[in-house]
């Protein structure tokens, strides 16, 4: 069910040059273009229910106020203050960010029986941490992402 919601994204348009690379280990590995001229790797780990964009976010460093902005963003995606739409439902998964290396990975992990509504929060997620990006730090996108000034 994870493989056909990827590839609704990417039937939609949404994802381009959507591929699944041979899995290692019982990990599955997707790799598509969006959001940016990188493209993005997702790996999906059935047994433990695992989602994670592996350096997501380049060039950021512990102790920034990005890396602390960043934290405090994907924390607050659990609030009940949010929509239930934009809520990661702490029942159903639960999601953080690490740095390693100067990258940013996101990871959620689906509980027992919710992977397909991991995948679509994971999506939704790392959709939501990019607007947040262009609002709040610009700069960053220019640099890293190639996203114009305007």
């Amino acid at each position: 069910m994870v493989r056909e919601r990827l590839q609704s994204y990417a039937d939609r348009g949404v994802f381009r040059g959507f591929s699944e690379q041979p899995p290692i280990a019982g990990r599955h590995r997707f790799r598509f273009s969006w959001l940016g001229t990188q493209p993005l790797l997702l790996g999906y780990t059935p047994t433990t229910g695992t989602f994670v964009f592996r350096n997501l976010l380049p060039n950021v460093t512990a102790r920034s106020s990005l890396h602390r902005d960043l934290q405090t963003f994907v924390d607050g995606r659990a609030s009940p203050r949010l929509p239930a739409h934009r809520r990661v439902d702490r029942r159903r998964a639960r999601v953080r960010c690490r740095l390693s290396r100067r990258a940013v990975s996101l990871e959620l992990v689906a509980t027992r029986n919710h992977h397909e509504y991991g995948v679509t929060r994971v999506v939704n997620l790392v959709h939501e941490l990019f607007v947040y990006l262009h609002a709040y730090f610009p700069e960053y996108m220019w640099e890293n992402f190639d996203v114009r000034e305007e």
